[in-house]
C-alpha cells in the first residue's frame, strides 16, 4: 500500500511482562491494525519463517483498513534465539556462527528496517516465577520451583536455554534483558527501540499507551475503552482444566498420520485453517484462565540466587538505558520481592 509501511512496529516482548495487555490496548486504536491473534512469531519461529515474507504480509495485512499502521506482538522475538521446533521445511537457517541474539533482530532489519520496536520489561525474578507458574498450568512443568531453578542455574543449562527454545527451559534465560536487547541495539539505531516497564504499564496504563502511540506515529490522545482490563494476569487454574488448544496442536503435530494428512491439504487451505486456529487458541486461552490473588511461593534462598544471577545483567541494562531499572531499587531496599504481584503478565 503506497505510503504505508508494511510493518510499522513490533512488540518484541518480554514474555510474562504485560505484552498481552499492551497488544489488546493498541489493537483497538483506529489508526492501528494488528492481527487478531498475538504471537505470529514470523521472525522467531523457523517453521513460520520458512513460509516466507509473502505469508507474513498476508497475515499482517488481512482485514487492515486503508492507511492504518501495521503492527504485531510476539514475545518469542525477545527469547534471545529462535524456535527450531517444526523446522524441517526451513530453507534459509541462520548461519551457525551468528550470535543467537542477533538472529531475530537481523531478520526484522532485513525485511522491515524502519520498523519501530517496543519491549516491556518486568522484574526478571518475578517474571521467572510467573513463567514457571504458566508452565505448571500448561503441564509443561511438574517439578517444585526451587528444584527447577537450581537445575536451570547450572552453566550448561543456561547455555542450552540461550541457544535453543523448549517449552520450559527459559525461566532464567528470558530475563537476561541486556544480553537479549544487545542484538537489537546492534541491528537498529537506538531511536527505533522503546523500552517501557510493566510496573509503569500496571500503574499508569494511559500514560504508557500514549507514549507508545506517539512512538509509532498515531494519535497519542486516544484512550482505549479496555484500558482498565488486565489481560492474562497470572492464573490460579483453568476453568476447564483439559482445554488447551496450543497443547492440543503440539500433541497432534507429533503424530505421523495427522501430520501427513495435514501436508496433503492445499497450501491456501492450510494457511486459512492455521490462522483461524491461532486466533481461536488465543481467545480461548484468555477466557479459560481463572484469576485470583497468588500467594508468595519463592524460598528466600532461591530469590537471593536469582537476584545475584540477574544483577550484572540488570546493571548493564540500566547503564545502556541511562536510567536505573525499577527492580534494582527494590532489590537494594528492604523487604522481600512481592512474588504475588498482580502485574500484567501476558
Amino acid at each position: 500500500m503506497a505510503g504505508v509501511p508494511e510493518l510499522g512496529f513490533v512488540i518484541i516482548g518480554a514474555q510474562k511482562a504485560g505484552t498481552t495487555s499492551l497488544f489488546e490496548y493498541l489493537r483497538h486504536h483506529p489508526e492501528i491494525h494488528m492481527p487478531a491473534h498475538k504471537e505470529v512469531g514470523f521472525f522467531s519461529s523457523e517453521r513460520n519463517y520458512a513460509r516466507g515474507w509473502g505469508w507474513y504480509r498476508t497475515v499482517l495485512n488481512e482485514g487492515a483498513p486503508p492507511g492504518t499502521v501495521r503492527g504485531e506482538a510476539s514475545v518469542g522475538y525477545m527469547s534471545g534465539t529462535v524456535d527450531r521446533r517444526g523446522a524441517e521445511e526451513m530453507m534459509n537457517p541462520a548461519p551457525p556462527e551468528a550470535p543467537t541474539e542477533d538472529i531475530v533482530p537481523s531478520r526484522i532489519r532485513e525485511h522491515a528496517p524502519d520498523a519501530k520496536l517496543i519491549c516491556v520489561l518486568r522484574d526478571p525474578v518475578a517474571r521467572c516465577l510467573s513463567h514457571y507458574r504458566m508452565a505448571v498450568l500448561s503441564r509443561a512443568e511438574k517439578r517444585p520451583f526451587d528444584e527447577v531453578i537450581v537445575d536451570r542455574l547450572q552453566p550448561a543449562a543456561l547455555e542450552s536455554a540461550r541457544h535453543e527454545i523448549t517449552g520450559n527451559n527459559g525461566y532464567i534465560a528470558r530475563g537476561e534483558y541486556h544480553r537479549i536487547l544487545s542484538g537489537f541495539w546492534r541491528a537498529f539505531p537506538p531511536e527505533q527501540l522503546l523500552t517501557v516497564f510493566s510496573s509503569e504499564l500496571n500503574a499508569h496504563p494511559a500514560e504508557v499507551v500514549s507514549r507508545v502511540c506517539e512512538f509509532v506515529g498515531v494519535d497519542p490522545d486516544y484512550v482505549p475503552s479496555n484500558l482498565e482490563v488486565r489481560y492474562r494476569e497470572a492464573a490460579l487454574a483453568r476453568r476447564l482444566p483439559n482445554v488447551d488448544l496450543y497443547a492440543w496442536q503440539d500433541q497432534v503435530s507429533q503424530v505421523t498420520l495427522p501430520r501427513a494428512l495435514w501436508h496433503r491439504l492445499p497450501v491456501g487451505m492450510r494457511r486459512r485453517v492455521d490462522e483461524w486456529y491461532q486466533r481461536a487458541s488465543f481467545r480461548v486461552d484468555v477466557w479459560n484462565a481463572r484469576r485470583g490473588e497468588l500467594t508468595p511461593e519463592m524460598p528466600p534462598h532461591i530469590e537471593r540466587r536469582l537476584r545475584e544471577h540477574f544483577r550484572p545483567d540488570s546493571l548493564a541494562l540500566s547503564e545502556a538505558l541511562g536510567v536505573e531499572v525499577p527492580w534494582l531499587a527494590k532489590w537494594n531496599g528492604k523487604g522481600n520481592l512481592p512474588t504475588g504481584e498482580p502485574a500484567n503478565s501476558g
